[in-house]
């Protein structure tokens, strides 16, 4: 007698709380040492503002007393530039002490992966078509450094990947539609 093994009850697993931090993903290194960012993840779970789980337990913030002019602020700044190209295309640079500016080219594109890495637990604000992400001195490879570049890898491979092409349309009608409102308001004050 042969059973079919669809009609089998699944196996019970625990109950894992779905807003629990994601697992980090190993390091990947290129033949000269350096982090091969682009190739450490061969998939992405779900975001946080969509259920699945943030990528760190706690917000990392940026360190606003940094000394920028530390070799480790110097590391940490190119570290996170040059994870950023690679994982998503994107051009950094240094802003002001404890923020790395990332240029989108639109606002709206710019306010949403802003939105989407603050979920994920690394601090991050937009304005106009650059969204900020924060860096330290005391920021680590294995640590910081990688929690940002995770968090910019995730939200962009969302953006580019599964974000529909609709609702992109949407968000930049309604970034039109605010910047209209607030050009508005400052000819009409009430």
């Amino acid at each position: 007698m042969t059973i079919d093994a669809t009609l089998l009850p699944l196996p019970i697993h625990p109950q894992t709380d779905p807003r629990a931090p994601m697992a980090s993903a190993p390091m990947v290194y290129n033949p000269d040492n350096s982090v091969a960012w682009e190739q450490m993840w061969d998939n992405f779970c779900q975001l946080a503002s969509a259920g699945g789980p943030p990528h760190r337990g706690t917000l990392l913030c940026a360190q606003l007393d940094a000394d920028p002019t530390s070799p480790s602020y110097h590391f940490a700044v190119n570290e996170i530039v040059r994870g950023i190209k690679l994982v998503g295309g994107l051009l950094a640079q240094p802003a002001h002490t404890g923020w790395i500016a990332v240029e989108c080219g639109q606002n709206s594109k710019a306010h949403w992966l802003s939105s989407q890495i603050l979920q994920e637990n690394v601090e991050s604000y937009a304005e106009g078509t650059r969204f900020f992400v924060p860096v330290g001195d005391t920021f680590t490879l294995k640590g910081e450094i990688k929690n940002v570049i995770t968090a910019v890898a995730k939200t962009t491979h969302y953006w580019q990947e599964h974000l529909a092409p609709e609702i992109k349309t949407s968000l930049a009608w309604e970034d039109k539609f605010r910047h209209l409102r607030d050009h508005l308001r400052r000819w009409f004050p009430r």
